[in-house]
């Protein structure tokens, strides 16, 4: 061989050897820098949290990925096969790259002097996906291309699949098929046709690009490609496809949530991230069950929301929400107006055929972008008309007094004049306007506003209330949350006032203070002088003349009348004559938080700052034989597996103990492996109330529903107990009550803490929201008396000493007593017929007199009379 040939071949064996050498140890330097792949091995996909109702409706979701995992067999071959069709048709031939693939993208990315077509199979996508970035980089493709290779040598083809039909993004925040399949057809991927499996198929590619909802052309284009190829390579028949072909595309955003519930969601996730943090609730599906109902919560809502709408009519009108000026809107339009309306009649109709569609639809447009609120819908007035209700009748030369109103929605509804003529002028919470008296003073051709509808009646000018509020219902053994509002419209904000708002409970605290005399010693027939007084009270920093909310003093008043009809100057004394230290540890038994009530007598009367969630859970004490309840929203919470991580089970065990007055016993099953997602204590009730205080307690709470300010839950007819609450000023308005199976409070006052206006007292604005939520949630079922336990008397009292009945008394009831703590003395005879010690008007906003005379030179009231 000469000499120069073999020098040659030494050359190239040289550089060949170089080359494998260094390609060698390249390999190995990149094959150290790739992630393990145990990932994949282990593989535990980012799921969001989802929230569930008590029946397992779906009520809310979180985390920034949609993903809904599914095992292999649950996921059709039809599916697998228009995913390979469009992304890797050798993919069950190839070792983890397709070679063919990557020389025809390179021919295809140099022809059009840019990169134009992928190569990457499956298996690449799967390694880039969960253990690289998506940069386009040399490197990034290299590791690639190992990590594929190594893939396929740990994982069998069908895992690589799964894993891939499980993770992929498809647009929409769907991650995954089943996600995909519920966001753009709202069912599971088994129950999609050819048509739509095709669609989910071709959108790897392009998520955003294909997206069927905002791109529906550019996606019927590759579904089209993708069921042609499923066709072509035999995966679908040719009939098949052609009818798939002709089907329309008809994806369209669907909601994971079946019934929403905002408020209540957003509370749970606020706990969860408090007790896991914020990664692991958004990304470890954690299954959270709640305690909700919701049938009650729609009919709390329901209840919250007409209580809310009608304190705005009894205020006034504030406006109209905008207005349009509908003249210039026909100038900027090139299509034809509408027909201008006459005879009697201003503004505009589109009764004629083909008039104002261009209008028509501009308003349409308009109206789309305004967001529904609660229950309202929204409208633009178009004309108004001379008719006073649904026919327009009357004569040309009457004064308008309807309106002919476009809702959202593209109806077209009358507004007659009952649905209008509340509208006085709003000027402040204690101030209206003159009644109007034609449609004109309130509306005009192009005002838009908010219409309600309620069931059998007209439609109703309304408008969005300022003042919101909150409902809270509960169940007392134990302690679940059945509904929760949160204000008027729970999609508007995520301030839950149920939970966050911190408002003055008024006289609604008082039966807690009640409740700490009896257990002191006092009885309902103790007498407490109603009387003026002045304090000057170094921790108020001011003098102190309390009122009643008449303004009217009642002489000596037995504890029973005291409550029932919220005297203020009775409470204080009574506060007065426990402590206020005693006041305040027994109030904290019921779940107050001690630290932030007033260490002074404005307790009395309510002062401190509480949600309505803490008074509520009070009020359970008293429907649950006297034993704390600890709320419970988290009924149980299981892993992305469904196995559970904790359940939440009743402190206070089965009601029956209750009422034979000893504590439940505690439920193994309510323990939990996992501390910190415990979230409520599994220990035994304690014990707030002897069951014979307790049931004193409910009898004069019953008595407030009877006789005093709770009358308007008389109606009802059902054995009902309750209490009032109204704050200084009026600013906050409560009512709180309980069956003997349910509890709930309604609150009702502004956020920016101002007087709700004359009169509107927790009897007018709250107990509506009450009674209407308890004659829905409690009708058609059996709702039981309460129960008096052993050791309650029932004895005959005279009504105005409080002692035993006598043969002269001229008035006297029955009262339930202490066995041992009853009077023992008689009425003594009187040496003249007593004198009247007070009108008796009752403090609630229909007034009346109690009946019940008063002998104000009683000597066997408390000592402490001032």
């Amino acid at each position: 061989m000469p000499t120069f040939l073999r020098r040659i071949l030494i050359a190239s064996g040289v550089f060949l050897l170089i080359g494998a050498v260094s390609g060698f140890g390249g390999y190995l330097w990149l094959s150290s820098q790739l992630p393990p792949i145990t990932k994949l091995t282990n593989y535990e996909p980012q799921t969001p949290m989802r929230v569930f109702a008590r029946d397992g409706q779906l009520i809310g979701e979180f985390g920034s990925q949609r993903r809904l995992p599914l095992p292999p067999e649950a996921i059709p071959e039809q599916l697998k096969d228009a995913f390979l069709a469009a992304e890797d048709s050798s993919f069950f031939d190839h070792p983890g790259i397709d070679v063919p693939g990557i020389i025809r993208a390179l021919i295809a990315d140099i022809k059009a002097g840019a990169p134009v077509q992928g190569a990457s199979t499956i298996t690449q996508q799967v390694a880039r996906t969960f253990l690289l970035t998506r940069e386009r980089k040399i490197m990034r493709k290299l590791k690639e291309m190992l990590l594929a290779f190594r893939i396929e040598e740990r994982l069998t083809k069908a895992e690589i699949l799964h894993l891939y039909l499980n993770q992929i993004y498809l647009g929409n925040g769907a991650y995954g098929v089943e996600a995909a399949a519920q966001n753009y057809y709202g069912k599971s991927v088994h129950e999609l046709t050819l048509a739509e499996r095709a669609m989910i198929g071709g959108l790897p590619k392009a998520p955003s690009g294909y997206n069927p909802v905002n791109n529906p052309e550019r996606a019927r284009e590759r579904r089209d490609y993708v069921l042609r190829r499923l066709r072509d390579t035999g995966k679908a028949s040719p009939k098949a496809v052609e009818k798939a072909l002709a089907t329309p595309v008809h994806a369209r955003s669907h909601s994971p949530v079946t019934n929403p519930m905002p408020q209540v969601a957003e509370e749970v996730r606020r706990r969860m991230v408090e007790r896991v943090g914020k990664e692991r609730a958004y990304t470890e599906g954690f299954r959270v069950f709640t305690t909700v109902d919701p049938d009650m919560q729609h009919q709390a809502r329901k209840a919250v929301q007409k209580g809310l709408l009608d304190y705005t009519y009894r205020h006034g009108y504030r406006g109209p929400e905008d207005h349009w000026d509908l003249e210039e809107l026909v100038r900027d339009t090139a299509l034809p107006g509408p027909t201008t309306e006459s005879g009697g009649g201003t503004g505009f109709t589109f009764d004629r055929p083909g008039a104002g569609v261009g209008i028509r639809q501009a308003l349409l447009e308009r109206l789309a972008k305004l967001r529904p609120i609660g229950p309202l819908q929204t409208g633009v007035v178009l004309y108004l008309g001379t008719g006073e209700g649904e026919e327009d009748t009357a004569a040309e030369e009457d004064p308008p007094r309807s309106a002919r109103v476009l809702l959202a929605d593209g109806r077209e509804i009358t507004l007659s004049w009952d649905g209008i003529r509340w509208a006085r002028p709003y000027k402040s919470p204690t101030e209206r306007g003159p009644e109007p008296e034609t449609a004109a003073e309130v509306l005009s051709p192009g005002d838009v506003i908010r219409l309600e509808k309620r069931p059998n009646g007209p439609w109703f000018l309304s408008q969005v209330p300022k003042v919101q509020g909150a409902f809270v219902a509960m169940d007392p053994p134990s302690g679940q949350i059945r509904a929760m509002i949160g204000g008027f419209d729970e999609w508007r904000s995520h301030y839950n006032r149920a939970t966050q708002a911190r408002r003055q409970p008024g006289s609604s605290f008082k039966p807690f203070l009640y409740a700490a005399g009896l257990s002191k010693g006092m009885t309902p027939a103790t007498l407490i002088n109603d009387a003026p007084i002045v304090f000057e009270d170094e921790a108020l920093e001011t003098r102190w003349r309390p009122e009643n909310y008449s303004q009217k003093f009642y002489g000596p008043t037995r504890l029973r009348q005291g409550l029932e009809h919220s005297r203020n100057l009775v409470t204080i004394r009574l506060m007065r004559n426990i402590g206020t230290d005693y006041a305040l540890d027994f109030a904290s038994r019921f779940g107050f938080d001690r630290d932030v009530l007033p260490r002074n007598l404005s307790l009395s009367l309510g002062s401190a700052s509480v949600a309505p969630m803490d008074v509520v859970r009070g009020y359970a004490v008293f429907a649950n034989g006297g034993l704390q309840v600890d709320p419970i929203l988290i009924e149980r919470i299981e892993d992305r597996h469904g196995q559970p991580v904790t359940r939440n089970l009743a402190r206070s065990g089965c009601i029956q103990c209750h009422r034979a007055g000893s504590p439940g016993e505690l439920d193994p099953e309510a323990q939990t492996e996992n501390p910190e997602m415990r979230f409520h204590p599994s220990i035994r009730p304690e014990r707030v109330l002897s069951p014979q205080v307790n049931y004193q307690m409910v009898s004069m709470l019953r008595g407030v529903v009877e006789r005093g300010t709770g009358w308007r839950a008389k109606r009802l007819g059902l054995p009902l107990a309750g209490k009032t609450g109204t704050s200084n000023a009026q600013r906050d308005a409560w009512f709180l009550g309980f069956s003997s199976e349910l509890v709930g409070g309604a609150y009702v006052g502004f956020d920016k803490p101002k007087t709700l206006g004359s009169h509107e007292t927790g009897s007018r604005a709250a107990a509506p929201i009450w009674v209407d939520f308890m004659r829905q949630t409690l009708k058609g079922r059996e709702v039981r008396e309460f129960e008096q336990p052993e050791g309650v008397v029932n004895v005959r009292i005279d009504a105005e000493t409080g002692k035993l009945a006598a043969p002269w008394s001229e008035e006297t009831l029955f009262e339930y007593f202490r066995k041992g703590n009853a009077p023992t003395e008689t009425t003594p005879r009187p040496a003249s017929v007593a004198s009247d010690g007070g009108s008796g008007e009752e403090e609630n906003d229909r007034g009346g007199g109690s009946g019940e005379r008063r002998d104000s030179g009683s000597s066997e009231m408390m000592d402490d009379l001032f």
